[in-house]
């Protein structure tokens, strides 16, 4: 007898496995599989990323391939929607695109309480198209943030400004690196004038 994929099993006998598990109609591998991409789908929501949920799904099911994990995962997103895979955008032009046609109807109509629909569906319109907003967030600001490695060692920082980093030529980066790596895994302390020749480099 061919084996039926959790994903082709009909919703009603997963809507009983889910409410009585212990009388679940669902065999052992099923089951298993079920549970294996429930898993899947709440690593999914907090880890959106496919290759860190892959990740994350193989640590906690090692039994499992590659190739596995990444076939729980693709189920997952196809059965369980999350949040990042909703299309926002999609479902608010088709809700506009609803309202706009049930007050074309309703002016059409020769129905008396067709003015109060056409209100009710004007004041549903404003709720899904929002507010304006009051001003639009100026994108040169985000360029003026800095980011900062900060590398520990032996109870001392090292802040490492990524604006530098890019502009060094590639043979000083990898000096620097180089050097950055003897430091570290020498064991030896660093003091203050080291550090601050260490970002000269």
């Amino acid at each position: 007898m061919p084996r039926t994929p959790i994903d082709e099993v009909n919703y009603q006998l997963i809507k009983a496995h889910i409410l009585t598990p212990a009388e679940s109609p669902l065999n052992p591998e099923q089951q298993q599989m079920f549970n294996r991409i429930l898993s899947a789908a709440r690593v999914l929501d907090k880890n959106p990323v496919t290759k860190q949920a892959v990740a994350l799904h193989m640590t906690k099911y090692p039994e499992i391939g590659r190739s596995r994990a990444y076939l729980d995962i693709s189920i997952a997103k196809r059965l369980f929607n999350t949040i990042h895979e909703f299309d926002f955008d999609f479902w608010q032009t088709w809700l506009i695109n609803d309202i706009i046609e049930n007050i074309k109807r309703a002016r059409t109509s020769s129905q008396p309480h067709s003015l109060r629909v056409i209100a009710m569906e004007h004041a549903n319109l404003i709720k899904a198209l929002g507010k304006k907003p009051d001003e639009i967030q100026d994108p040169r600001l985000t360029e003026q943030h800095q980011f900062y490695i900060l590398i520990q060692n032996n109870n001392q920082e090292i802040k490492l400004d990524l604006s530098k980093l890019k502009d060094l030529p590639e043979g000083s980066l990898q000096d620097a690196v180089r050097e950055l790596n003897n430091l570290l895994f020498s064991g030896r302390e660093i003091d203050d004038t080291q550090a601050d020749q260490l970002m000269k480099t």
